[in-house]
C-alpha cells in the first residue's frame, strides 16, 4: 500500500472530537501530564500529584478541565478525591498524542490557520463540499478549526498527503500551488508583507513568521547581494512538506511585490541537515 493510500485509511472513520480535544490538552502541559497520569488505571487526585510532581491543587484544577472536557470522569460515591479514569474519547486523545509525538518529548504543532487555508483552496478549486470531505477523513470538523490554536504537526502533514492524491498527480506540485497562493492567508506572512522595509530585510524577518506558525524547529535566512539562502530545520519533512515550503516561500515573497526564483538546494529526505531554498531577485 502507497504512502497516501496508508493515510487515508488510517484516517477513515476518525472522531472529530479527537482532534479538536487534542489540540487542547497539548496546549497544556499539565493537562498533558495529568492525563497520561490517569491512563494506565483509576488514581485518586492525590496519586496523580505525586506521579506527575505538581502540586495538588494544580492536579484538582487540571481534572476538572479534563473532566468538563469530556476526557475523564469520576468514578466510586463521587466525594472528593475520589478515583478519576479516561472516558473513551480521553483513550483515544491518548493516543492521538502518543502517535503525534513519537519518541520526541515535544509534540510538534503548528497553527490551526494551516487547515484553515487548505480547507479554503480546496472550496476555491473545487467547492465547499469537497473540502469539508478531505479535512473530515482526517477527524477534522472545518466549522470549528481555531486559526490560532495548536495541532499536531503530522495531522497537517497526513491531511497534504489527502490533498496531493485527491487533487494532485502524484508530484507535488497541487500542493506547491495551494501554498503559493494561499501563502498570504497566514496571518504571519501578512503582517511580514505589511512591513515598508527594504526586500532583504524583510527576507531576515522571516524567521519570525516561521516561530509564530510552529512550537519546533527554526528557520534561518543567509542574505548576499541579491541572493539568499533560506535553511529550514524541521523536525519532520515529507514530500509533501517540500513543496509546501517552496510554495509557501514563493508565495510570501511575490506578496511582497519582488519576482523572485525558488530552488531546491538541499533536503533533509536526502540526508542533508535542513531544507534549502535558494532565492534569487
Amino acid at each position: 500500500m502507497g504512502t497516501m493510500e496508508a493515510v487515508v485509511k488510517k484516517a477513515a472513520g476518525k472522531d472529530p472530537r479527537v482532534l479538536e480535544k487534542l489540540a487542547y490538552v497539548v496546549s497544556s502541559g499539565q493537562r498533558e501530564k495529568v492525563l497520561a497520569a490517569v491512563i494506565p488505571g483509576p488514581k485518586t487526585p492525590a496519586q496523580v500529584a505525586e506521579h506527575t510532581g505538581l502540586r495538588l491543587p494544580h492536579v484538582s484544577r487540571t481534572l476538572a478541565q479534563l473532566q468538563e472536557a469530556g476526557l475523564v470522569t469520576a468514578i466510586g460515591p463521587g466525594k472528593r478525591g475520589g478515583l478519576v479514569v479516561p472516558w473513551v474519547l480521553g483513550n483515544g486523545v491518548f493516543e492521538a498524542l502518543v502517535s503525534s509525538r513519537g519518541d520526541r518529548l515535544v509534540v510538534p504543532l503548528a497553527r490551526g490557520s494551516h487547515f484553515r487555508n487548505y480547507h479554503h483552496w480546496i472550496q476555491a478549486n473545487h467547492g465547499k463540499a469537497a473540502a469539508d470531505e478531505v479535512l473530515a477523513e482526517m477527524g477534522i470538523d472545518a466549522s470549528r478549526i481555531d486559526v490560532d490554536g495548536w495541532y499536531p504537526l503530522r495531522i497537517a502533514m497526513d491531511l497534504l498527503e489527502i490533498i496531493e492524491r485527491r487533487f494532485g498527480d502524484g508530484s507535488y506540485e497541487t500542493i506547491r500551488r495551494m501554498l503559493r497562493e494561499e501563502a498570504l492567508n497566514f496571518s504571519s506572512v501578512k503582517r511580514l508583507a505589511a512591513r515598508l522595509l527594504p526586500f532583504p530585510f524583510n527576507l531576515e524577518l522571516s524567521p519570525n513568521a516561521y516561530a509564530r506558525e510552529f512550537n519546533h524547529g527554526r528557520l534561518e535566512v543567509e542574505v548576499d547581494g541579491r541572493r539568499a539562502l533560506m535553511r529550514f530545520y524541521d523536525w519532520m519533512s515529507s514530500p509533501a512538506r517540500c513543496k509546501a515550503w517552496q510554495g509557501t516561500v514563493e508565495g510570501s515573497l511575490a506578496s511582497i511585490g519582488v519576482s523572485v526564483t525558488v530552488t531546491k538546494v538541499a533536503c533533509r529526505l536526502k540526508g542533508s541537515a535542513y531544507c534549502g531554498y535558494a532565492i534569487t531577485w
